[in-house]
């Protein structure tokens, strides 16, 4: 009975060891947690002419074609950074480009995103947070993704 175990184990921890090896690489980004400060409500910001960095995913593999989705998500309370909230509303984000075909390895996308919050006191001395996924899409033949932060923080007051 201990021979074949051993056996079984073996043959999966080869099978891991090959499905591992054929799809070496994924996604990377530098874009992992951008903060902006005092954002005045009413007023739209570009990402990156705020932080002086633009949201690019990069293709990491060395032979797989995929295309790249980038969407919003409001983050849950326990992947809250302390003193924020989650965004209330995702439309306030704004992606440039959300969607990539056929980036290839090495390949890479580049979009800005542009934040507006709406002219309203009570957003006003806020903190919110709101993610950034990118991910493979359309017909990859694995999916891969991951998650970037914004860290908004609203003007102290309408003056």
């Amino acid at each position: 009975m201990s021979k074949v175990i051993g056996s079984l184990l073996l043959a999966l921890s080869i099978s891991l060891f090959c499905i591992g090896n054929l799809y070496a690489g994924g996604l990377s980004s530098h874009f992992v947690e951008e903060k902006m400060d005092d954002l005045k409500p009413g007023k739209s910001y570009s990402v990156k002419e705020v932080t002086k960095r633009a949201l690019s995913i990069e293709n990491t593999t060395t032979d797989v074609t995929f295309d790249i989705e980038i969407t919003t998500e409001k983050p849950v309370d326990y992947n809250l950074v302390p003193g924020y909230e989650p965004i209330p509303d995702l439309s306030w984000v704004k992606i440039e480009r959300n969607y990539f075909k056929d980036i290839g390895p090495g390949g890479s996308a580049e979009t800005d995103m542009t934040i507006t919050i709406p002219d309203s006191k009570e957003y006003y001395g806020k903190k919110y947070q709101v993610y950034i996924y990118s991910h493979t899409a359309g017909q990859a033949t694995f999916r891969v993704g991951i998650m970037g932060r914004l860290l908004l923080n609203t003007a102290p007051s309408s003056k």
